[in-house]
C-alpha cells in the first residue's frame, strides 16, 4: 500500500506503507533481503564482505543497495529478457520489492521496531537437495589446498580415483567448495588413464613428451564420457560457479558416471586470494537413480565445431594450440582491442532437447548471445547476456526445455574488451591467448549447453529398438561448391552448384579448400539459411565452398550453413 511519494531531482518515487508509514528495515526490508540476498551476503560465502543479516550490517550499504537494485545488477541475473527465453532459476526482484528498497533508502533507511524483525533464514549448510537427502557418493580433494594471502593462483588440477565398480546414473549433483570465499569456480570431468598409470605418472610423462617434441595430447587423460558428435570433447560432469552449484535433472534424463576402470574425477579449480592465507578442500556429491534413464544428458561446449574470429572463419588445419573446447586455433585478442568477436556454430543432424545454457569466459569477455537457426530459416534469440560478468557465471535453466528439430543449428557470439575501458583488464598492453589449459589471464570461448538426443531411448529393450524410425530424423552434413547469389536482402542462393558429397565434419580444412577450388561447377541450386554470420555480401557472385545440413522438401533443397569459404573468382555475370 502506498504511503505517498518522494521526489528526488526529476524522479518521483513511491513510498510503501508499513506500520510506521514508511518502509522500515525490520518489517519491510529484512524479509526481502533475507529471502533474496542473504544466502550469498553472509559470513563464509561469496559476498561475505557485505553481510545482510542485521540492521547494523545492512545500514552502511543502503545507498549501494538502492543503486544495485535500480540498475538490476543485484540479485545477479545478466540475461536480457527481451532477447532470452524464460528460465526457472531467475532470481530477479519483483517491482514491488524494488520499490520498497528504494523508498526505504530515500526515507533515510529507518530501523523500525526490533520486535517486528523476522527470524534469520535457515541456511542449508552443506548439501542442498530440496528433500534433504544426503548424496549417495561424495568425492573430495585428497587434502586441503593452501591459498596464499595475495597474488594470482594458477589453476589447480587434482585427479581423484572413482570408487565405483559399475556405472551409475546421476539424477542430481552438487559441486561444493570447501571454502566459497576462495573458490572462484571449478569444473569437474571424468577421465580414464591407461592401465597401471596413476596421476603421479602424468607429470614426468608430459615433461618427456615436450622434450621429445611430441604433441601434448598423447599424454593426457582421456575423456571417460564424451560428446555424442566428438570423442575428443569431455562431457562436463559438474560445475561450480558464483551463482550456480546444485543441479537436479528431470525424470527422463540423467548424467553418466562410469565405474570399474582406471577412472578419476578431474577437478580443475580456480582459486582467488582473499587477503589472508586460507585453505580449501572442495568436493562433489552425487545422487543416483536405479537403472538407466530414457536419455543421457551431455554438457559440452555448445558452439565449438565452426569458429569465426573477427569475421574470418578458421580452418581446423591452422597451426598453433587448439583453443579449449574447439578444433581450431583462435588468434589472440590484440592489445587494446575493444570489440574482438568470436562466433561458434554447431549443427544438429538429429533432434535434441536443450535444458541449460552456461556461457563461460574470463576477464575480457563482455557479452554472449545464443541464437537458434531452424530448418525453415527462422532465427530465434534464446539467451542474451549483454553484460557478461566473470564474477557471476550463471547457469540458465530453461523453464521449458527447448526442442530443436533435426536440421537446426546453434550460433553463439561473444565479444571481448582488451582495452583500458575494461576495469577488470589486468594488462591491456598484452595480447590475450585462447589456450588449452587456460589461466584467468588467458581467455576462453566456452558457451556450454546441456542437452539430450531425442532419438535415444536407453530404457527400450533391444528387440523393441528399431533403427528405421530414427533414421528418418537424422540429416547429413554435406559439402558442395557453387556460385553465391543474393536474390533479396535476406535470401541467398547457391547456383551452378555441384552435387553434394557427405562430409564427416561441419568445418573445413586447407586441403579440402584446395580440392574445392579445382572442382567443377554443376547445375544444382540450393537455398542457404543461417548465412549471416559468414558475411556473404563480401563473397557475392564468387565461387564458394559450402558445408551445411542438407534439408529437402517438395519445394526446394536448403543448406543450413556451417562453413562458407571463397575458393574462386567471379563465376556469375
Amino acid at each position: 500500500m502506498l504511503a505517498g511519494l518522494i521526489t528526488i531531482g526529476a524522479l518521483t518515487l513511491p513510498v510503501i506503507a508499513s506500520a510506521g508509514g514508511v518502509p522500515a528495515f525490520t518489517n519491510d526490508v529484512a524479509p526481502i533481503l533475507f529471502k533474496n540476498c542473504a544466502h550469498c551476503h553472509r559470513p563464509g560465502d561469496i559476498a561475505s564482505t557485505a553481510p545482510f543479516l542485521s540492521y547494523d550490517m545492512v545500514r552502511p550499504w543502503a545507498k549501494a543497495i538502492k543503486e544495485k537494485v535500480l540498475s538490476h545488477e543485484m540479485p545477479p541475473w545478466p540475461a536480457d529478457p527481451a532477447w532470452s527465453l524464460k528460465f526457472r532459476n531467475d532470481p530477479q526482484l519483483t517491482p514491488r520489492d524494488i520499490d520498497t528498497l528504494v523508498a526505504w533508502v530515500n526515507a533515510g533507511a529507518p530501523r523500525g521496531n526490533d520486535s517486528d524483525l523476522p527470524p534469520l533464514p535457515e541456511f542449508l549448510e552443506g548439501w542442498l537437495h530440496p528433500q534433504g537427502l544426503k548424496p549417495d557418493l561424495v568425492i573430495s580433494l585428497p587434502r586441503e589446498f593452501q591459498v596464499p594471502a595475495k597474488g594470482e593462483i594458477p589453476y589447480q588440477r587434482y585427479l581423484v580415483k572413482v570408487p565405483l565398480l559399475e556405472d551409475k546414473w546421476v539424477v542430481a549433483s552438487q559441486a561444493r567448495p570447501g571454502n566459497p570465499a576462495l573458490v572462484h569456480h571449478m569444473a569437474i570431468t571424468e577421465v580414464s588413464l591407461d592401465d597401471g598409470m596413476t596421476p603421479a605418472d602424468l607429470g614426468p610423462i608430459e615433461l618427456l613428451a615436450r622434450q621429445l617434441g611430441l604433441p601434448s595430447a598423447v599424454t593426457r587423460a582421456r575423456p571417460a564420457v564424451t560428446a555424442p558428435s566428438n570423442s575428443a570433447v569431455f562431457d562436463m560432469l559438474g560445475v561450480y560457479t558464483p551463482g550456480a552449484t546444485f543441479e537436479m535433472y528431470g525424470d527422463d534424463a540423467a548424467k553418466l558416471l562410469k565405474g570399474g576402470g582406471n577412472l578419476y574425477l578431474n577437478f580443475n579449480i580456480h582459486y582467488q586470494a582473499t587477503g589472508k592465507p586460507e585453505g580449501d578442500r572442495s568436493m562433489i556429491g552425487f545422487w543416483f537413480r536405479q537403472g538407466p534413464p530414457k536419455r543421457q544428458l551431455f554438457r559440452v561446449p555448445g558452439a565449438g565445431d565452426t569458429i569465426i574470429a573477427n569475421g574470418s572463419e578458421l580452418l581446423t588445419t591452422a597451426p598453433g594450440t587448439k583453443a579449449e573446447g574447439t578444433s581450431v586455433t583462435i588468434p589472440p585478442i590484440p592489445a587494446y582491442a575493444e570489440n574482438y568477436s568470436v562466433t561458434g556454430v554447431t549443427a544438429y543432424s538429429e533432434p535434441v532437447t536443450i535444458y541449460q545454457f552456461q556461457p563461460h569466459a574470463h576477464l575480457r569477455a563482455k557479452d554472449f548471445k545464443y541464437t537458434v537457426v531452424y530448418p525453415d530459416g527462422r532465427e530465434e534469440s534464446v539467451l542474451s547476456v549483454p553484460r557478461y560478468d566473470f564474477r557471476w557465471q550463471l547457469a540458465y535453466e530453461l523453464e521449458k526445455p527447448l526442442k530443436l528439430p533435426a536440421g537446426s543449428k546453434m550460433v553463439v557470439t561473444a565479444h571481448y574488451d582488451n582495452s583500458l575501458n575494461n576495469k577488470y583488464n589486468p594488462a591491456p598492453e598484452k595480447d590475450v591467448y585462447f589456450r588449452d589449459q587456460n589461466q584467468s589471464w588467458d581467455e576462453m570461448f566456452t558457451p556450454f549447453i546441456q542437452y539430450t538426443l531425442d532419438n535415444q531411448d536407453l530404457t527400450a529393450k533391444p528387440e523393441m529398438a528399431s533403427p528405421i524410425p530414427q533414421a528418418k530424423n537424422v540429416l547429413q552434413i554435406v559439402e558442395v561448391v557453387g556460385c553465391l547469389v543474393q536474390n533479396t536482402a535476406s535470401d541467398w542462393m547457391l547456383t551452378h552448384a555441384s552435387d553434394t558429397v557427405v562430409s564427416a565434419t561441419q568445418s573445413t580444412t586447407s586441403v579440402a579448400l584446395r580440392a574445392a577450388a579445382a572442382k567443377s561447377l554443376g547445375n544444382q541450386e540450393y537455398h542457404l539459411i543461417g548465412i549471416g554470420v559468414f558475411d556473404p555480401s563480401n563473397h557475392a557472385r564468387r565461387k564458394v565452398a559450402v558445408k551445411g545440413l542438407l534439408i529437402r522438401d517438395s519445394k526446394a533443397s536448403r543448406l543450413n550453413v556451417t562453413s562458407l569459404q571463397v575458393v574462386g573468382e567471379t563465376c556469375v555475370q
